[in-house]
């Protein structure tokens, strides 16, 4: 059995496969846009019929920061001392479970307040509000 040999002019044309791969790359492209005419889905907590509690406020416990002559006086309660760290024993005592509030006196420096407010932090108590007095004689 012979084959005809082929003539020289006769090509293989890739049209039709390019124009199919096109065709494909096309298809597969917006596939995925398919999915946005639908909602997102998104898993929520459901509620078992649990109410939240509310947390009841922490106790305030006020640690006030006066100038003394030129020296500062640092005061929790029945405890005075000339240094922040002095009262570090006693927040220490009462723990994280309360809230403290810095009060500071007119013309106290911020040196002062921050004093207090470091210590408060090497106790690591996180709840800690400030306050300060207006100045006597001045408007607000």
């Amino acid at each position: 059995m012979r084959t005809k040999p082929r003539p020289a002019d006769e090509t293989f044309s890739l049209t039709p496969m390019i124009d199919v791969s096109f065709l494909l790359i096309v298809f597969f492209i917006l596939l995925p846009m398919k999915g946005l005419d639908f909602k997102l889905q998104c898993y929520l907590p459901r509620g078992d019929g649990l109410l939240p509690t509310a947390t009841p406020p922490k106790e305030t416990v006020k640690i006030r920061v006066r100038k003394d002559g030129d020296a500062l006086v640092y005061e929790l309660g029945q405890h005075r001392t000339d240094r922040a760290l002095g009262l570090s024993p006693v927040i220490r005592a009462l723990g994280k479970t309360y809230a403290y509030e810095i009060d500071a006196a007119p013309l106290v420096p911020w040196r002062g307040v921050v004093d207090a407010a470091d210590m408060l932090a090497a106790a690591s108590c996180t709840d800690v509000r400030f306050r300060g007095s207006p100045m006597p004689g001045r408007k607000r």
